[in-house]
């Protein structure tokens, strides 16, 4: 995969996407970075949601730690960013 493309959730079976495994089988089912990627909806042109949430994930290290991060240190990754 050369670095302008990104996995999307589109690339996966329907059954195996976070939203309809969510739904079937609970939040406990799903990693960090699929939560991640739900809460944070979409990717940007070039970026998926998924490679954003992995980002996060590897910036910080955990959940909590997202949690509790400044907005001006979660808008250094690229497709995060204050709504207007």
């Amino acid at each position: 995969m050369n670095r302008n493309s990104s996995f999307t959730v589109r690339d996966l079976p329907r059954q195996e996407r976070p939203r309809e495994r969510l739904q079937k089988f609970g939040p406990e089912a799903l990693s960090a970075q699929e939560l991640l990627a739900l809460v944070i909806g979409r990717g940007i042109p070039k970026k998926s949601v998924m490679s954003i949430a992995q980002e996060l994930m590897a910036k910080f290290g955990n959940v909590r730690a997202i949690s509790q991060a400044t907005i001006e240190e979660l808008s250094q990754i690229k497709g995060i960013r204050e709504k207007d």
